[in-house]
């Protein structure tokens, strides 16, 4: 017995210290086009990019269909080497294909309203670019759902950081060669390059995943995982869709160089969230589901949010002691009025990371309606929030509607994980 909790001890510093390398890559990635970004197209040309960036994220996460969530949790309890395991891969990849297929339709027929909405001077081929870049990225998604689903922290991180570098290399190339239009190029194709590096390894490395990609249409299957599919599209959809109505009130009334100062805390934040998701999906998703009882899952959601927010809190502290130090280097000292959004929105990260890691607990023991509940009124709460608050506070108004949103919905999470714990039976 204790040389195999010894062996689940080693496993985990393992698992931890590859996600660790992963989110420290991913971060200083992150940081580094930030600064080029902002360096090279000022607060101004930064906010507009943000419309862009927005839209981007929200065509990723709904890329074949935002399946990856559900495929964790099934391959975690049917690995893709039973016949159980291969057939729920083929549901996937058929979903995906479909899903990706159609959006990508979608993109190429809107390609020129999108173009004269969000970047009237780019051009109509950005958006027929961006609908190639989500085929990649849903194919790419599902081995590193696989991956995930078997605790292969090795390889995903490999992956990850194979992506993310080729990404940032692409976004500086283009930004120092071709300007602001070479930038929107950049972050459209920037997301498909970890699913580029996925497939090369699938590919390569792990064929058995290429003879499970075959067409298998089994409604109830598609139905389980359309039902998690739902809750990426809404998550998709709802903050992301807050921002962008956010964005056009501040810019229409404070201007866009405003605008560029909140979007460069909101890409400060998306930086450091990227690793509350990475945890989040790949590391607790599958062993919540894989726990046998209700105090097993709240061992491992207690042990692992413990230490997300204690990673946090720490990161907070240190950068807000020093924050013109880091806003200057990451940005600019155009930048430095953005000082005063920080703290509001880092107490409201806190709290999100808190509630968003109630609902993974919630989807992985399978009840998606309260995960499909929570990423709705997200965004819900936020447009609400900001609308009341915008004519008294103005530029403050983002950052206390993004503190107000997550107090909120954290309390209502936490009394409802409470009543779980109450009702459902071991």
């Amino acid at each position: 017995m204790e040389a195999l909790d010894g062996a689940i001890y080693l496993s985990r510093i393992k698992a931890g210290l590859y996600f660790g390398s992963t989110v420290l890559v991913k971060t200083l990635a992150g940081l580094l086009v930030i600064k080029v970004l902002a360096w090279k197209l000022g607060p101004e040309g930064f906010g507009l990019l943000g419309q862009l960036m927005t839209l981007v994220a929200i065509v990723g996460m709904l890329a074949g269909g935002g399946i990856s969530n559900g495929l964790i949790k099934l391959l975690a309890k049917a690995p893709v080497t039973d016949a159980e395991g291969r057939v729920w891969y083929a549901t996937a990849f058929t979903l995906s294909a479909l899903i990706s297929g159609a959006v990508a339709l979608l993109l190429v027929a809107l390609s020129s309203t999108l173009s004269s909405y969000f970047l009237p001077g780019v051009g109509a081929l950005l958006f027929s670019v961006l609908a190639v870049s989500q085929v990649v990225i849903a194919y790419g998604n599902l081995p590193l759902a696989e991956a995930s689903s078997r605790g292969d922290s090795r390889i995903f991180s490999l992956i990850t950081v194979s992506g993310t570098l080729a990404g940032a290399g692409l976004v500086i190339a283009a930004v120092y060669y071709a300007g602001f239009e070479g930038a929107t190029y950049a972050v459209v194709l920037m997301p498909a390059m970890a699913g580029l590096c996925a497939l090369i390894y699938v590919a390569a490395r792990r064929r058995v995943l290429l003879n499970a990609c075959r067409w298998s249409f089994e409604p109830r299957r598609m139905k389980v995982l359309l039902s998690f599919s739902m809750v990426t599209l809404i998550g998709a959809l709802s903050v992301p869709a807050a921002q962008l109505y956010m964005r056009d009130v501040m810019g229409a009334t404070l201007g866009w160089e405003q605008v560029g100062l909140w979007q460069g805390v909101i890409k400060l934040s998306d930086v450091y969230m990227q690793f509350m998701g990475v945890v989040l999906i790949n590391f607790m998703l599958p062993r919540l589901a894989a726990a046998a009882n209700k105090q097993q899952v709240f061992k491992e959601w207690t042990g692992s949010v413990s230490a997300l927010v204690a990673v946090l809190l720490t990161g907070f502290a240190v950068f807000y002691v020093l924050r013109n130090f880091f806003i200057t280097l990451v940005f600019s000292s155009d930048f430095l009025p953005m000082t005063q959004l920080l703290a509001p929105q880092m107490a409201g990260d806190v709290l999100r990371t808190i509630a968003a890691s109630i609902s993974y607990l919630f989807m992985a023991r399978g009840a998606v309606r309260v995960s499909f509940v929570f990423e709705l009124m997200q965004g819900v709460v936020l447009v609400c929030a900001f609308s009341a608050l915008f004519d008294s506070h103005g530029a403050m108004a983002p950052v206390y509607a993004h503190l107000f949103t997550y107090l909120s919905l954290s309390i209502v999470m936490a009394f409802g994980l409470l009543i779980w714990m109450k009702r459902k039976p071991s």
